[in-house]
This record gives structure tokens, C-alpha cells and sequence, in this order.
């Protein structure tokens, strides 16, 4: 399944200029199911984690729970709450939901030592569908500008293998 990274970021309806950001990313992927809502597809991506990605992000919460990180454990994997609407400030998928129309869907995180925002966004590119997953953070120290660059290498390897794990089991 083809997996492609952007060199620019689609227009968010509520992010402004991602390219803006300290740091941004943006990845696309065909849509073969048209139909889907864009909370569909924002599941599709975010509730099925590939096993190997669970585990990194739950060693993840190990190494940074001493510095008073947000942890992420097996158990909030197997909680992710499938409902058919959301509303902002509601938690899915492990992200607290920020914004949200029918073509797109920003959720994200804030810490002390960045925020984060995830934005997915159904468009049509030359008459094909295609879901594009941006990622944008804001550090707002040292911190988390070093914490970025040690986690930049296994953030850019999930993004795209979430696209293509749901692509390749058709949930997208």
C-alpha cells in the first residue's frame, strides 16, 4: 500500500499554517472507502495499533514516567471506546478531541514540555480520495525539543505504519 509523505501539509480548517509550526509532519494515503465518516477513518488509524507499535509506545511510557510524562499502558490500548460521535474534549483513541467537522478531525496533547496536535483529513487529490494524517508539535523547552528529536525517528515509522496497516486490512 503506498504511503506517502507530503511536502506540504493539506490546509487544516483549524490548525492554521502547519508549516508554521517548530516541527510538522504530513502523510497521505489512498481512500479506498469513500464512505467512511472521518471519525471512521480517525479510528480505523488510531484504535488499531500494529503489536510491535503498542509495545514501543508502552517501553515509551516506562523510560519517561520518571520524568512525569504521560504514560501509555496496555490497558488504555485495550479501553479505546468506539462510540459513533465524539464531542470536543472527550478522549478518542488516547487523544483528547479538539476539533472536528466531516472533513477533518484535530486531537492532540498538552504537557509541560510540549503540545501536539494530530490532524486527519478525508480529501479528494485529482478526483482520488485520500486520508492525510498531519502531525504538528510545539515544544516549550529544552526538554522537549531533545524529547522530540529521540522520538522523531519512531514517530515517522508509526505515522506511515498506521496508513498502511489500515489500509492493507481495508479499513480505510
Amino acid at each position: 500500500m503506498t504511503v506517502m509523505r507530503r511536502r506540504a501539509p493539506p490546509e487544516s480548517a483549524f490548525l492554521g499554517d502547519l508549516a508554521q509550526s517548530y516541527y510538522w509532519d504530513s502523510h497521505e494515503a489512498p481512500l479506498r472507502r469513500s464512505d467512511l465518516t472521518i471519525t471512521q477513518i480517525y479510528l480505523a488509524l488510531f484504535a488499531h495499533h500494529p503489536r510491535w507499535a503498542r509495545w514501543l509506545l508502552i517501553l515509551r511510557g516506562w523510560i519517561v514516567a520518571p520524568f512525569g510524562l504521560r504514560t501509555t499502558t496496555a490497558a488504555a490500548f485495550d479501553a479505546i471506546e468506539i462510540k459513533p460521535a465524539y464531542s470536543v474534549g472527550e478522549k478518542i483513541a488516547r487523544f483528547t478531541l479538539y476539533s472536528q467537522n466531516a472533513t477533518e478531525i484535530v486531537t492532540g496533547g498538552d504537557d509541560r514540555h510540549l503540545d501536539f496536535r494530530v490532524s486527519v483529513r478525508k480529501l479528494s487529490v485529482d478526483g482520488a480520495s485520500r486520508v492525510v494524517l498531519s502531525t504538528i508539535v510545539e515544544p516549550h523547552n529544552l526538554f522537549g525539543r531533545v524529547y522530540l528529536r529521540v522520538i522523531l525517528p519512531f514517530h515517522r515509522l508509526g505515522v506511515r505504519a498506521l496508513l498502511a496497516n489500515a489500509a492493507r486490512a481495508g479499513r480505510i
